[in-house]
């Protein structure tokens, strides 16, 4: 359970990147390559092309996202349209809130700079069923251009393997909230 409340920042380099390749070290990837991820990640936030947030509190990290805004997805950089990425939340912490104001969080980002939609990828297994739900509850729907395989678009009759690159991808027009 959370004690008080969260933060929800952009990632500070200095400070956050070791903590954060240190925090999530999955066990389906290897240091090197969390570590290879996070320093791309890294310089694409040093280059404007990713803006990471973390949610923090009591000065531990809970989950990380961030603001694309080249998409992975071809069809989102044709009409430009960013990209909420890589969402990650803290088994522990999940059902609390803090995937959905993370995504609020990039949301309003994107909605500063200009953008008047925004779009999310999503897996198509069962890991995936949570994040699925929530992202239809805040408003995204499927961009019409169906499930595509490593940024590739599908092809009936083919196979592709059940893994995090099969991906539904999903839009969301972006609108002023009224308080």
């Amino acid at each position: 359970m959370l004690k008080e409340s969260f933060l929800i920042r952009p990632m500070q380099s200095s400070t956050d990147l070791l903590r954060i390749i240190k925090r999530f070290s999955f066990p389906w990837s290897t240091p090197e390559k969390t570590q290879a991820i996070w320093e791309t990640y890294h310089q694409e936030q040093e280059e404007g092309v990713r803006t990471v947030f973390v949610i923090e509190n009591q000065n531990k990290i809970l989950g990380y996202g961030s603001l694309l805004r080249k998409s992975e997805n071809p069809t989102f950089n044709r009409l430009n349209i960013p990209e909420v990425n890589a969402i990650w939340i803290d088994e522990a912490y999940r059902r609390q809130g803090l995937g959905k104001a993370l995504i609020q969080a990039i949301e309003r980002l994107a909605l500063e700079e200009g953008y008047h939609e925004i779009g999310i990828g999503v897996g198509l297994y069962q890991d995936y069923g949570p994040a699925q739900r929530l992202y239809f509850r805040l408003g995204y729907i499927p961009d019409g251009s169906g499930i595509t395989y490593k940024g590739l678009s599908t092809k009936p009759g083919q196979s592709y393997p059940l893994d995090d690159d099969l991906l539904l991808w999903l839009v969301k027009p972006l609108t002023l909230r009224k308080s």
